[in-house]
C-alpha cells in the first residue's frame, strides 16, 4: 500500500484543536491528581523550611547540600507521601485508560458526542482495554530481558575495555534499540485500540491480531506518521526544560509554574495528536483495507481481451 496521505499529520492535529476540551480534561485531572499527591510533601517541607535559614538557599537558587538536608530530616517529608505520589499515578492511569475508548470515539467520527454517549464509551470500552494493557505489560517482559542483557554487557565492556567510551556507546546504542522497540510495540497495541473502537471488536486477541496484520502491511506510513509526533512531541519538552533551567531566575516561581505546566500541556497535546492521527488513518484506508485481494490473480491471457469478442 502507498504511504500516509500527506494530510493526515496535519488533519490529526486540527481534530485536537476541535475537540481541545479533551486535552483540558486530562489536563485537569492530572493537575488535580498531583495536587493531592504532592500536598503532604509540600505542607510537611513547609513547616520545616520556614524555620530554618536553608529556605533561602532554596529559593534563591537551589542548593543541593540544602536539598540533601531537607530529605535526610528526621520528619522525613518526602519518604511519607511516597504512597499518596503512587496512588494518584495509578488513578491517573486508570482515568486515560477510562477515557481512551471515548477519546478514540470522538476522534474517529470527529464529531462531538453528548457528555452521555462519550462517558458510555469510555465505560464500554474500559475492560477491553484492561485486558489490552495486561497484554501490553506481558510484551514488554523481553525489553526488561533486552534491558538487562544490555546493562550486563555494558559493565562487562566497562571492565575490559581500555576506553570508557566504548561502554558509553554501547549503551547508546542499545537504548536507541530499545526506544525503538518500546514505540514498535506502542503502536501495535494503539492501533488495536483503534481497531476495537472502530469495529466494535470485543475479542482483544482477535483485534491484537488484525492490527500485526495492518502494521506488517502498512508499517512505514503508521511508524513515520508515529515518529514525527514523536520527536515533536521531545522537541518541544527539551525547548521548555531549557527555557525553565536558562532564562528563568530561580525566585520566578510562577513565571516557572507556567513554562511547567505548558509543557505538560504540549506533551498531552503530542499524546493526543498521535492517537487522533492513527484513528484517522484508519478511517481513511478503512475502504482499501475492507477489499479482499484475490487469491489467484487472473493469468495475463485471461486478462487480455479475446480476439472474437466484437467491438
Amino acid at each position: 500500500m502507498a504511504g500516509a496521505r500527506p494530510k493526515t499529520f496535519l488533519a490529526g492535529a486540527a481534530i485536537v484543536w476541535r475537540h481541545q476540551r479533551i486535552l483540558w480534561l486530562l489536563y485537569f485531572m492530572n493537575l488535580l491528581l498531583a495536587t493531592v499527591g504532592t500536598r503532604g510533601a509540600v505542607a510537611r517541607s513547609a513547616e520545616i523550611l520556614n524555620h530554618s535559614l536553608a529556605a533561602d538557599r532554596m529559593v534563591h537558587g537551589f542548593s543541593l547540600g540544602a536539598y540533601m538536608e531537607l530529605a535526610l530530616h528526621p520528619s522525613m517529608p518526602f519518604s511519607g507521601s511516597r504512597p499518596m505520589m503512587l496512588y494518584s499515578t495509578i488513578l491517573f492511569t486508570l482515568f486515560m485508560l477510562f477515557a481512551t475508548g471515548g477519546v478514540l470515539m470522538e476522534f474517529y467520527e470527529d464529531r462531538r458526542p453528548t457528555a452521555g454517549n462519550f462517558f458510555q464509551a469510555c465505560g464500554e470500552y474500559f475492560w477491553r482495554f484492561l485486558r489490552l494493557m495486561i497484554w501490553f505489560a506481558i510484551a514488554l517482559i523481553p525489553v526488561g530481558i533486552l534491558i538487562r542483557l544490555a546493562g550486563g554487557l555494558y559493565r562487562r565492556v566497562d571492565r575490559q575495555s581500555i576506553s570508557s567510551f566504548t561502554a558509553v556507546h554501547i549503551v547508546e546504542v542499545a537504548a536507541i534499540i530499545i526506544v525503538l522497540v518500546i514505540m514498535c510495540l506502542r503502536l501495535w497495541f494503539d492501533m488495536a485500540q483503534v481497531i476495537a473502537v472502530a469495529e466494535g471488536e470485543k475479542n482483544m486477541r482477535r483485534a491484537l491480531k488484525s492490527s500485526a496484520i495492518l502494521l506488517r502491511h502498512n508499517f512505514g506510513s503508521l511508524f513515520w506518521l508515529y515518529l514525527r509526533i514523536s520527536l515533536l512531541g521531545w522537541v518541544g519538552f527539551c525547548l521548555g526544560l531549557r527555557m525553565w533551567m536558562e532564562h528563568l531566575q530561580p525566585e520566578a516561581i510562577g513565571r516557572a509554574f507556567l513554562v511547567s505546566q505548558a509543557m505538560i500541556v504540549f506533551w498531552l497535546a503530542t499524546r493526543l495528536w498521535q492517537r487522533a492521527s492513527e484513528a484517522l488513518w484508519y478511517r481513511e484506508h478503512l475502504p482499501e483495507l475492507l477489499v479482499p485481494a484475490p487469491l489467484f490473480p487472473p493469468s495475463p491471457v485471461e486478462q487480455a481481451p479475446s480476439e472474437l469478442q466484437p467491438v
